[in-house]
């Protein structure tokens, strides 16, 4: 397993890596982005190209190509090993390959289930997809297939290529009652695929209208999927994320649509950024992945009483996760399919003119409601300000109160107190929040001000060496860590140091650990050294991070003091420890007061 990250790490650059999902602009000898994985409007994500890796010095995330390709994708290491392996051309070793994982098989019957249902395209399923808009590129780039009327033509086309019933049947491709048969028969097929673009599961829609089938019953369900497996878990998938995620992450905007053809039609049209829930509700999981691209959600379901009660959930979801939400309106009610096939080119003006998801609330309700009945109006304002308080930001929220105080003729502190006393119904939204709290990573330790301002010392004293001369005087007011690589620093060649600093030479000194922080500090150098003039800051942190140590050395003598005040008062002891512990307060104080005064 090592020589395979090792290979993948020598024939693969992390700056080509990584842009291939960011837009990565040179900063110095590396390079910069904004952040995939928090939101912000200037850069502070860094790449070293010499160093080959990467740290966001607004989240705090950092790591290599695998750590990257992990996070971005939302996968474990040995499917970021998978994902590099493949685009590094490097076969990954197995002592045995009958040993291999059952995910590995249950991957390649996918993908030879795909190709077979993809041959099986006949001219009366493509004349059907041709009808409902779309061209040969879109099937082909898409892999559509079709399931023939069959029992067991799939299952007997993957026993012949050495795939056994189990296997095949942990798939979710054959189902038993009497023998094994296919699940999916004289079904249109639509492969699903994970984020790195392998097909993990189908989808069928019964062709029956145009093909009399001799095997499905006439009530069948328009469409069936394949069931949970090892790779496939419908809260997770998101139809389309594989081809759009790129362009999610350009537009920072993911439009949202309930099936695969609401996906390949405005797909076709020029709409990249679209992605399917396949039917299901919106998910915490889904909603996780959606965020690692954008908190910007363009919903464009069927909103329709009944259809919005369905999507209600999602919604509530979406906004406790921090997600602007807005809501997509289709004149006529169609969906975005039938849209896109009469209205070419239009699609991308409708989601440009989505609407606020609380301004789509306002209108809804004023519509049910006369807000001149008094009755009216209690119902109106229950409901929105209901919807007001799920609201995370405190500024939407009085923004939107002031709103509905106008629409009503009601002062905004009434709605307040009308507001604070509405409990938000305990429903899956609020389960989510609670249940998304519980999730998210352990709080990042706080720094205290002397760490921070030590990590930035030691970062420029990268870029200007010629100045640890005057850094080490310090060296001894530093945080354990630092001070290890701070004596690294100097004892490459004595306290003087004109030439630039041997990486490789530090590194040999240090332990894995730090190893690891002298990478981070690197990156830091070049993210801080745009910001100011790196010798005057060099000599201004070290001598903030002096006062720093004597301001803490005084806090930890008052406490000390008041413990002595406090022994001194209950049992009469000797006074002579608080003298010496005041006595020393005073001088440090002194001393403090002395570095306060220089300029």
């Amino acid at each position: 397993m090592t020589d395979n990250v090792q290979q993948i790490k020598e024939r693969l650059n992390i700056i080509d890596v990584i842009s291939g999902y960011l837009r990565l602009q040179k900063a110095g000898v590396n390079y910069k982005a904004l952040c995939p994985f928090h939101n912000e409007k200037t850069p502070s994500f860094m790449v070293s190209s010499s160093r080959q890796n990467w740290h966001c010095f607004g989240c705090g995330e950092g790591g290599d190509i695998f750590t990257f390709v992990q996070k971005i994708e939302g996968v474990e290491f040995p499917e970021a090993l998978k994902i590099l392996a493949d685009r590094a051309g490097v076969i990954l070793e197995h002592s045995n390959p009958k040993l291999r994982s059952e995910k590995d098989k249950i991957y390649e019957i996918c993908e030879k289930a795909a190709q077979f249902f993809t041959q099986n395209l006949n001219n009366q399923i493509t004349d059907y997809l041709h009808k409902r808009g779309l061209n040969d590129k879109t099937i082909e780039e898409w892999r559509l297939g079709y399931a023939s009327d069959s029992w067991d033509s799939l299952l007997l086309f993957l026993k012949s290529k050495g795939y056994g019933e189990t296997e095949i049947e942990k798939a979710g491709l054959i189902i038993r009652t009497a023998k094994y048969h296919d699940r999916f028969r004289n079904r249109l097929i639509f492969p699903i695929f994970d984020g790195s673009g392998k097909v993990v599961a189908f989808s069928g829609r019964v062709m029956s209208d145009i093909i009399p089938s001799k095997t499905e019953k006439a009530d069948a369900g328009k469409y069936i999927n394949s069931p949970e497996t090892i790779l496939f878990s419908k809260s997770r998938i998101l139809y389309g994320l594989n081809n759009a995620k790129t362009d999610i992450r350009k537009t920072d905007k993911a439009v949202l649509v309930e099936g695969q053809m609401d996906v390949l039609l405005p797909w076709q049209d020029g709409v990249r950024n679209i992605i399917a829930t396949s039917g299901t509700s919106l998910t915490e999981e889904q909603l996780t992945i959606i965020k690692r691209l954008t908190t910007n959600l363009v919903l464009a379901f069927d909103t329709d009483d009944a259809g919005f009660r369905a999507t209600k959930r999602g919604v509530d979801l979406a906004q406790a996760e921090g997600f602007s939400i807005s809501i997509v309106q289709i004149n006529g009610g169609k969906d975005p399919a039938d849209f896109v096939k009469e209205n070419p080119g239009k699609f991308v003006e409708v989601i440009n003119q989505s609407e606020p998801i609380m301004s789509y609330y306002f209108s809804r309700i004023f519509k049910w409601f006369n807000p001149e009945k008094i009755e009216s109006k209690k119902n109106i304002a229950t409901t929105l300000l209901s919807e007001i308080k799920r609201l995370p930001s405190a500024i939407e929220r009085s923004s939107w109160i002031r709103e509905l105080g106008l629409r009503l003729s009601v002062s905004e502190r009434d709605l307040e107190d009308e507001m604070s006393q509405l409990e938000i119904r305990a429903d899956a939204s609020d389960v989510s929040r609670d249940s998304a709290l519980s999730n998210q990573r352990e709080p990042a330790v706080r720094k205290s001000r002397k760490e921070i301002l030590s990590e930035r010392l030691l970062a420029l004293l990268l870029k200007e060496p010629k100045l640890m001369t005057e850094a080490v005087k310090i060296a001894a007011f530093l945080p354990p860590k630092d001070f290890e690589i701070m004596s690294a620093f100097a004892s490459r060649s004595g306290t003087t140091m004109d030439e630039p600093i041997s990486f490789s030479d530090i590194r040999s000194a240090l332990s894995g650990e730090l190893r690891s922080r002298l990478d981070f500090l690197y990156l830091a150098a070049d993210f801080e050294m745009e910001k100011f003039d790196i010798g005057g800051e060099i000599m201004s942190l070290a001598a903030e991070i002096e006062k720093e140590h004597y301001r803490e050395a005084l806090y930890k003598i008052n406490q000390e003091i008041k413990k002595q005040e406090s022994l001194l008062s209950v049992n009469g002891e000797d006074g002579k420890s608080l003298e010496m512990l005041t006595k020393k307060f005073q001088d440090i104080s002194k001393m403090l007061n002395n570095l306060n005064k220089k300029p």
